[in-house]
């Protein structure tokens, strides 16, 4: 019997916590030497490090129509399960048993697309085949995609049309498997940016720099990124006095995006944000002027931000170095960039806001 499974979003809590140490409420006061870069560790969620660097395929997808096997739309056969997926991702465990020693796994796309999937099992016999469906015929046909257990397959390009993910073994039989596919992006990717464990998110980059996540153009390597600028501004006022602090930051460039997270600070919030890690070069403002009407009349202004340093100023290696990483947090769910966890953020470096919490999601 077909079974229709309906894609669903799982979320991980695995809540991360940085000690930011609890300094001084007016940055006048503290020492930007009590700033203890180790406690402002990386968000690495979801990174591709050097060492576990994905190549992107960009090998023909070959099809092989000697090789057909039949399928049914309404396959009663007891030997093998057949699911409908609805969408270009997904994310189910199962088993192959002597009575159910193959599972297939059908989707249909209706553009080219990148493909990524993997079958994740401890028993080395499994195998996973894609093949194209042809329901007129009532064939699918083997194509040169497959792979072993526990390997991430990297696609530049998919075709539309009707495909299926075939789970079967070589040997043994009895075991779990996990399947999990993305093909959300558009085709021609040459680099993967970061992945969730489930891979239902993904982020790609292409030739030009494009970073899309899950078919949504986030940002650019190296192109104008000025969608997102950020821009916090306090202002209080009363009888004719006032305080204001203002911070932005412009000219946005990317060293890195993490995979997807929940983000929870007590001045924004996202069920679904993308970390963007600042490069060398991005612009930063910092401004703080009082205003008191007196007698006497008092003024002051300040440029000077959180270590020191008068701004606006592009961000250099110093700042990496001694500093660490400088991370916008980016909604994708309304495109807009919503915070900057930064020491140079003055409400996260003074211990005026606590440290966001992070929720993995799956």
């Amino acid at each position: 019997m077909k079974k229709v499974i309906w894609i669903a979003v799982l979320v991980i809590s695995v809540t991360t916590i940085l000690g930011i140490p609890s300094l001084m409420a007016e940055v006048e006061e503290w020492d930007p030497a009590d700033w203890d870069e180790d406690k402002l560790a990386s968000f690495d969620l979801g990174l591709i490090d050097e060492d576990d660097h994905i190549e992107i395929s960009e090998d023909e997808l070959v099809i092989d129509k000697s090789k057909a096997i039949e399928v049914e739309d309404d396959n009663t056969m007891s030997t093998q399960s057949y699911y409908s997926v609805d969408g270009d991702r997904m994310y189910f465990t199962d088993m192959l048993t002597n009575d159910d020693p193959d599972d297939w796994w059908f989707f249909t796309l209706d553009e080219e697309r990148s493909f990524l999937f993997e079958l994740e099992s401890n028993q080395t016999d499994y195998y996973i085949q894609l093949y194209l469906v042809d329901w007129d015929t009532g064939n699918a046909y083997e194509t040169s995609v497959g792979s072993t257990p526990n390997r991430l397959y990297a696609g530049d390009h998919i075709p539309e049309g009707d495909w299926a993910l075939r789970v079967y073994s070589n040997d043994q039989l009895g075991d779990a498997y996990t399947i999990k596919m993305n093909a959300a992006n558009p085709a021609g990717a040459v680099g993967l940016v970061s992945r969730s464990a489930s891979l239902l998110y993904a982020a790609l980059s292409y030739d030009n720099g494009d970073i899309y996540f899950n078919g949504d153009y986030i940002a650019n390597f190296s192109g104008d990124n000025s969608h997102l600028d950020w821009e916090r501004r306090y202002h209080f006022s009363w009888d004719g006095n006032y305080n204001q602090r203002t911070h932005t930051v412009s000219s946005v460039k990317i060293r890195n995006i993490s995979s997807p997270v929940s983000y929870q600070s007590q001045y924004a919030s996202s069920s679904n944000a993308l970390l963007i890690y600042l490069d060398i070069g991005t612009l930063f403002m910092h401004h703080e002027s009082y205003f008191r009407s007196g007698p006497p009349t008092q003024y002051e202004s300040s440029f000077v931000d959180t270590i020191g340093l008068i701004t606006p100023r592009r961000l250099d290696q110093d700042d990496f170095e001694h500093w660490g990483d400088h991370i916008l947090v980016y909604d994708t769910e309304n495109n807009e960039t919503i915070d900057f966890f930064s020491v140079l953020n003055y409400y996260y470096a003074s211990g005026v806001e606590r440290t966001p919490t992070i929720n993995f999601l799956q």
